[in-house]
């Protein structure tokens, strides 16, 4: 530090000049910072699972659409609309082709071939049966069932053949959809635009949207309907939505935080100059740790989007430390060069100190797999860092040259320090007693607060995208988000479709996830020939023992039967539409080697996304040969995992690190437990709160506590660093000086953090909340339970030393 100190007041002038040169170089690097706002983007790529998605994309081009729904009461002016849209888009750059109908008349005339050879044999058996006890039931000589009454004496037997043959369309019926994507009532329409490329680059999804929404414009809605009303919806959709809000939230938590901090700055030194001083020193540092991180990291994620006013926070009680020393030396009477040496070999040593503990319980974290951990641990690691190195070595600087000019004017002292007023900490024996009480507590609370699995809670979701799901229910039978294995060649697919086939045939599973697997061989089944010989068997029996045997409704479903029956040969992968072909279409316009899964469950249900993942993430086929699924659900499936077990180790790490950092400082077990204590306590207490107001744990706040661990262990190693260096009998004394100074940088940090409870984003506002509540927890500790611990250990000293004494 002394080395430090002769340096500053040496080259004051080149150090600022440098320190600006480095924040030019580092804000243009920090300006090509772009936010990835996917959840998915929170695995490293070693993930098995992150790598079959990259695999997928770069074959497939990716698994999404954007929806158009269109509302209208008029059916026809629905259809007339979407044909004018698909017209006006043909061509557009950003589509790749339009999905709104189905090709009914194919499924039609071979919907009866895409049933496997099992469904196909019970049907037959259901048609036969029906047939039979249909006879069974005209047969005059049958008097039981011709003369069939309930129990209050009512004739069953119209009922009956009205009915009988209901279970058989039930089972063909599902053969047979919509002609159009429309809900049940039809009142809603949807329109599918399959864009050219993925949703990985928002500049490109921002362009499809606005083109699809000029076309919507030019073809013009009002003129088909009158209460035609269009909406935006799909998965590409949502994620510039997601952006939109992560963006916006980021930036008026900025203005919030900075705007807030200053205010507190200035309020605390009570002159415009030191607030600005420091504010500047700060930013040259965070310029620096964004640059950096620019070039290390390349992005920033949904997590740590927000880090830049935090680190404000955090990094400005380093300014107020350092300003405030100086200023206090100053008013003693003493020259600006030597205050300079006292602000730099003082107070930046115990800068130091607190400084390098918390960047270490930061760095700690970058060994964890979850980037949300990984990458929060090294950008508040590296800005804890250089926002010491501003205040110990550029802030002096500016100092120095302001001085030298006299553009600083501190108001003169009359060179004598305050006097110390020191005091006994009063109930120290209540404190801790009611302390103990509240961590048995959260001792029992620990274990009871719930984790939000519900994806749907975390995510920033518009009016517009509420409304589109809620308008849109129904409308599509499968899930728009199935997970995809990609073979090697196409002779690899029937043994993955074997593979998923087993699972969703397994009796033994209480509660299965997955619904269907398709593939180019679900397309064009292989055994179509004897798929024919049963059908016909079927035309046959209907032609010969069926007329004259069924009545009303039934006829009329008989009838509706026989038109599937009409089938007599295969058909080929030139038969099959077009639209339903492009899943399986390539990049390159090759029959690619894709297998889709669609799960039986809602995977905005994180639980149930680990099941799914469980059942189909990982594939073995008969012939021993490992395949693995993914997709955007199956990586936040292996997030959850990964987060869920990570999470007690970050808390673990850093509270391990903190220690060892402690104990290297005070050389001291007793005093590393001492200054721990309250920071264990507060973390306890956490769990208390979130408990009693039913706060749960989630994908963003779950970081909070690692971050709460590594800020808030500097309160009490301040406190115990003056404690010691003032003696006993101090306590008051140092609360009164050492704990203003604490507050001041506490009430910093939390408003740094308060503007995360305003965002619009859910997992964002969490993470304000818990941080407000764990620092000002640990705050509260560090000034009430270790002074109440210090003083009650000060006075069994005192009370042996008497007893020994005597």
């Amino acid at each position: 530090m002394r080395r430090i100190s002769l340096l500053v007041q040496k080259y004051a002038s080149l150090l600022v000049a440098m320190s600006i040169v480095l924040s030019i170089v580092g804000g243009l690097f920090a300006m090509r910072l772009t936010l990835q706002s996917n959840l998915a983007e929170l695995l490293p790529d070693s993930f098995e699972s992150v790598k079959a998605l990259s695999r997928i994309k770069s074959e497939l081009g990716g698994v999404g659409n954007l929806r158009v729904v269109i509302e209208s009461s008029e059916y026809a002016e629905k259809i007339r609309f979407a044909e004018a849209l698909e017209q006006r888009l043909a061509g557009a750059s950003t589509v790749n082709y339009i999905d709104y109908k189905n090709a009914i008349g194919f499924y039609q005339r071979n919907g009866l071939l895409l049933l496997s050879l099992d469904e196909l044999h019970d049907l037959r058996s259901t048609l036969l049966d029906r047939i039979s006890s249909e006879k069974q039931r005209l047969n005059p000589l049958m008097v039981d069932d011709l003369f069939s009454f309930d129990d209050d004496g009512n004739d069953t037997n119209e009922p009956q053949a009205l009915d009988a043959l209901s279970d058989l369309e039930d089972e063909y019926s599902e053969l047979e959809p919509k002609e159009y994507y429309v809900n049940a009532d039809s009142s809603v329409m949807v329109l599918k635009v399959i864009p050219s490329e993925t949703s990985t680059s928002l500049s490109f999804v921002a362009r499809l949207l606005d083109e699809v929404r000029a076309a919507v414009d030019e073809v013009g809605p009002q003129n088909y309907a009158q209460d035609m009303v269009v909406y935006y919806g799909g998965n590409f959709k949502n994620r510039l939505d997601e952006y939109d809000v992560i963006k916006d939230d980021i930036v008026g938590t900025a203005v919030y935080g900075l705007g807030g901090v200053f205010l507190l700055i200035l309020l605390y030194f009570r002159r415009l100059m030191p607030a600005l001083l420091i504010t500047m020193t700060l930013l040259f540092s965070l310029t620096w740790t964004f640059g950096l991180t620019y070039l290390v990291l390349g992005s920033l994620n949904t997590i740590t989007g927000f880090l830049f006013v935090i680190l404000f926070g955090l990094g400005i009680d380093y300014g107020i430390h350092a300003f405030a020393r100086y200023a206090e030396e100053r008013r003693t009477g003493l020259p600006f060069n030597v205050a300079i040496d006292n602000m730099i070999c003082h107070t930046g040593k115990a800068l130091t100190t607190t400084a390098l503990t918390t960047s270490a319980a930061f760095f700690s974290l970058t060994l964890m797999d979850f980037k949300g951990f990984s990458d929060l641990g090294f950008i508040s690691g590296v800005g804890i860092l250089f926002a010491l190195a501003a205040m110990v070595i550029v802030l002096p600087s500016q100092i120095m040259l302001l001085e030298k000019y006299s553009l600083l004017k501190l108001s003169p002292g009359n060179g004598k320090a305050k006097s110390r007023i020191g005091g006994r900490f009063p109930l120290p024996r209540p404190i801790l007693t009611f302390s103990l009480l509240l961590t048995i507590g959260a001792a029992y609370a620990i274990s009871l607060v719930a984790f939000e699995y519900d994806f749907t809670n975390l995510r920033a979701i518009t009016e517009e995208r509420k409304l589109v799901g809620e308008k849109t229910k129904g409308v599509f039978r499968l899930s728009e988000s199935p997970a995809v294995v990609l073979a090697d060649s196409s002779d690899e697919i029937p043994g993955i479709v074997d593979a998923v086939t087993r699972i969703i045939e397994n009796v033994d599973d209480d509660s299965p996830t997955v619904s269907a697997v398709r593939s180019v061989a679900s397309l064009i089944p292989s055994n179509q020939t004897e798929k024919l010989e049963v059908i016909r068997e079927m035309r046959s029996l209907v032609d010969r023992e069926a007329d004259g045997v069924f009545t009303g409704k039934d006829r009329e479903r008989l009838e509706r039967f026989r038109g599937y029956l009409a089938v007599d040969e295969p058909f080929s992968w030139d038969d099959f539409p077009d639209k339903d072909k492009q899943q399986f279409v390539n990049k390159r316009g090759e029959i690619g080697n894709f297998v889709f899964i669609y799960p039986k469950v809602a995977l905005r249900n994180g639980k149930n996304a680990i099941d799914f993942r469980d059942d189909v993430g990982i594939l073995t086929t008969a012939s021993g040969k490992v395949y693995h699924a993914s997709s955007s659900n199956i990586i936040l499936a292996d997030m959850l995992t990964v987060l869920l077990s990570e999470g007690k180790w970050a808390v673990a790490l850093t509270l391990a690190v903190v220690f060892f950092v402690v104990l290297l400082d005070f050389r001291s077990l007793r005093a590393a437990l001492l200054v721990l204590s309250p920071l264990v306590l507060g973390i306890l207490w956490v769990t208390l709160v979130m408990y009693i107001f039913e706060i749960k744990w989630n994908l963003f706040n779950i970081v909070v506590i690692p971050s709460v661990i590594g800020i808030g262990v500097d309160n009490g190693v301040h406190i115990f660093h003056r404690y010691s260096e003032e003696g006993q009998g101090s306590l008051m004394h140092v609360l009164r000086n050492t704990g203003v100074a604490i507050l001041m940088t506490t009430l910093t940090t939390m408003v740094g953090y308060s503007g995360l409870t305003v965002a619009h984003h859910p997992g964002l506002n969490s993470i304000g909340k818990l941080a407000l509540v764990g620092i000002g927890l640990t705050f509260l500790t560090a000034v009430v339970v270790l002074p109440a611990l210090l003083q009650f250990a000060e006075e069994r000293t005192s009370r042996v030393s008497k007893e020994n004494a005597e």
